[in-house]
C-alpha cells in the first residue's frame, strides 16, 4: 500500500485521524485492496504519514468499528469488506453524494433566519423551545433539475455564526461547519415515503401527490453534541438512497 504524507492536510480543521480514516476508506471502497489483504502496521503508517501513534490508533479503531477491518493479535490488520455504496451507510451530505456522481450542485435559498424551534426539533437538539436556532430552507438542484428540499435547524456553539452570504457562496452547509471547526462525526437518520403537497410539488416541479422520500436526521459533533436537525425531501424518481448491510 502506497501511503503518502500529501494525503493529509495539516492546515485543515478536520482532525488528522479523520482524514486518515477517509483516505483509507476511499482506497478500500475503490476496490484497490481486496478482502483479506493486510494493511501496514500502525508503526509503518505512523512513519509514512508523520503522525502520532494515537492518531493512527484512533483511525484504525473507527475503521474497525465501521466494519472495514479486523485486527488479529500477532497476525496484523486485515480488510473485511470493499465497495460500500454511499448513502445511508456513511455520513455524507447531499453535495458530496451529487459530486460523487459527477453532478454540478447548486442551491436556491428559500429561507434564512433565526427562530425558536418547534417542540419536536428542540427535543432532538436537546435544547429548550425558548432557545433560538438558525433556520435554513433550500432547494437543491443538480444541473438545472430540482432534486431535493433541505430544511435545517442549527444549534451552533456559542460564538459561532453563519452568514447568509456564506451559504449563498458555498453549496455545502456541512463544509461551512467544518471550516468553523465544527466536525460532524455521526448522525441518526430515519427514512419514509410521503406524497408531494402543493408547495413541494411546485418547488420540485412535479405533480401533487407524486412520491417523495423524507429523510430526517440529527447530526452530532464531537462529544455526541447535536448540532443540526434536518429534513431532506427528495424526488422519488430522481434520487435514491443505498444501504449495504453485513451480518
Amino acid at each position: 500500500m502506497n501511503l503518502t504524507t500529501s494525503s493529509l492536510n495539516r492546515q485543515s480543521p478536520i482532525p488528522l485521524y479523520h482524514q486518515l480514516k477517509e483516505y483509507l476508506i476511499e482506497r478500500v471502497e475503490n476496490g484497490e485492496y481486496p478482502t483479506d489483504e493486510p494493511l501496514p502496521t500502525e508503526m509503518e503508517i505512523t512513519k509514512q504519514f508523520r503522525v502520532s501513534r494515537a492518531t493512527v490508533r484512533r483511525a484504525m479503531q473507527e475503521l474497525e468499528f465501521d466494519g472495514y477491518i479486523h485486527r488479529m493479535p500477532g497476525k496484523g490488520t486485515f480488510i473485511l469488506r470493499t465497495k460500500l455504496r454511499r448513502g445511508l451507510s456513511r455520513l455524507t451530505s447531499f453535495t458530496e453524494d451529487m459530486v460523487a456522481r459527477g453532478e454540478v450542485v447548486t442551491s436556491k435559498l428559500l429561507h434564512f433566519d433565526t427562530r425558536h424551534p418547534p417542540a419536536h426539533v428542540a427535543e432532538k437538539l436537546k435544547i429548550s423551545t425558548s432557545n433560538t436556532v438558525l433556520y435554513i430552507h433550500r432547494l437543491r438542484l443538480a444541473g438545472d433539475i430540482p432534486m431535493a428540499l433541505n430544511i435545517s435547524y442549527l444549534h451552533l456553539p456559542e460564538g459561532v455564526s453563519i452568514e447568509r452570504s456564506e451559504l449563498e457562496m458555498t453549496a455545502s452547509l456541512w463544509s461551512i461547519l467544518e471550516q468553523k471547526n465544527i466536525h460532524l462525526i455521526e448522525a441518526d437518520k430515519s427514512i419514509e415515503a410521503i406524497a408531494a403537497n402543493e408547495e413541494r410539488a411546485r418547488l420540485l416541479a412535479m405533480p401533487v401527490g407524486a412520491p417523495l422520500l423524507l429523510v430526517e436526521g440529527i447530526v452530532y459533533t464531537t462529544g455526541h453534541a447535536p448540532v443540526e436537525y434536518h429534513q431532506v425531501i427528495s424526488c422519488g424518481e430522481r434520487y435514491k438512497y443505498s444501504l449495504h448491510l453485513d451480518r
